[in-house]
């Protein structure tokens, strides 16, 4: 796993009187780096040691920044990647302690931190995941500054979070497997979504896994979706939205297609899903912009205008005839 570093936009509201544009993109005032090792911690252990390493902190700005570091969980994003949870730990983030949690750096200047972790004496199985995420303090304060205001107003503040991922390998055998334990089809303003339930099991990240999947009705293929899910951590559930083209409208649709994980056996869809007429009413009530479409690729105002382009167009053509009547030379 490599370094991941993710650019976070935090939206604050306290009316919708007035809107700010998205912020424009401005160097990023600090960098998170493993020390003794490049992209990624994998530290080897057993039950009940203790583990050490050390992260770097570096300011690559010109003014004084000062860094958040916290402990996390790593587990599955609903896109397929990694999403590192510091709230509420429960997995692998607990075996974590760092030596400070606040690092305050001059203008290009860099500071070790080191971190330690406690492996239970009760741990099982052969890999475990946890990661150390850096934010940058100030543009934190500053979205929670925004909130207390009673200024109607609706702002997108940028914060900066890098995040460094530690694997842990205990002694045992290595193992990969993926199970859909559902599907189904969900509805939300932004439109309806088919949802595959995946469940990575084993003892293993699993990486670069390539889904191909059609969306079939009566026989033919209303869309196929082809992606690759990036990483898949075992023992954390995964809900993987795939956008559904079109709109769905009540009866059954069934799924064909494969999941083949890297060094782990494929996974076959080919089942039937419902889509009911509550659903459906859901979506209309969801998505009311798009209640007046008169087909699922053109937007209900195209028929209005094409009639009045008609209409100005005979008013033209007749414009035009009266006006070569009147030019036309007598004999």
């Amino acid at each position: 796993m490599a370094l991941l570093a993710t650019l976070t936009l935090v939206a604050a509201a306290t009316s919708s009187a007035s809107a700010a544009a998205l912020p424009s993109p401005q160097p990023v005032a600090f960098a998170l780096s493993p020390v003794a090792t490049t992209g990624a911690f994998r530290l080897r252990g057993t039950p009940g040691q203790v583990l050490d390493g050390a992260v770097l902190v570096r300011n690559t700005s010109g003014r004084p920044v000062t860094v958040l570091l916290q402990a996390a969980d790593i587990q599955n994003a609903s896109n397929g990647n990694a999403d590192y949870i510091t709230t509420d730990l429960s997995q692998t983030g607990r075996w974590l302690r760092l030596a400070t949690r606040t690092v305050r750096l001059a203008p290009h200047a860099g500071r070790e931190v080191a971190f330690t972790v406690s492996i239970p004496a009760g741990a099982r199985g052969a890999s475990h995941y946890a990661g150390i995420v850096a934010t940058n303090a100030a543009e934190l304060t500053a979205a929670a500054l925004h909130k207390t205001t009673k200024r109607p107003s609706f702002t997108f503040y940028r914060v900066d979070r890098q995040a460094l991922p530690i694997t842990i390998r205990l002694p045992g055998a290595l193992s990969r497997h993926l199970v859909l334990s559902s599907a189904r089809i969900v509805v939300a303003p932004v439109g309806a979504g088919l949802v595959l339930g995946l469940l990575p099991g084993g003892s293993e990240l699993i990486q670069g896994a390539r889904i191909r999947l059609h969306v079939q009705r009566q026989g033919r293929t209303l869309f196929t979706y082809v992606s690759t899910l990036g990483q898949l951590f075992p023992g954390s559930p995964l809900n993987y939205r795939i956008p559904w083209k079109g709109q769905p409208t009540q009866g059954s649709y069934h799924l064909q297609g494969v999941i083949r994980p890297q060094d782990a056996a494929a996974l076959n869809i080919n089942q039937t899903i419902e889509f009911t007429a509550a659903k459906a009413t859901e979506l209309k009530h969801e998505t009311p912009s798009s209640a007046g479409q008169s087909t699922p690729f053109m937007p209900g105002w195209v028929w209005p205008a094409l009639a009045a382009a008609a209409v100005l167009l005979i008013m033209l053509s007749l414009a035009l005839w009266n006006l070569a009547r009147r030019l036309r030379p007598v004999m």
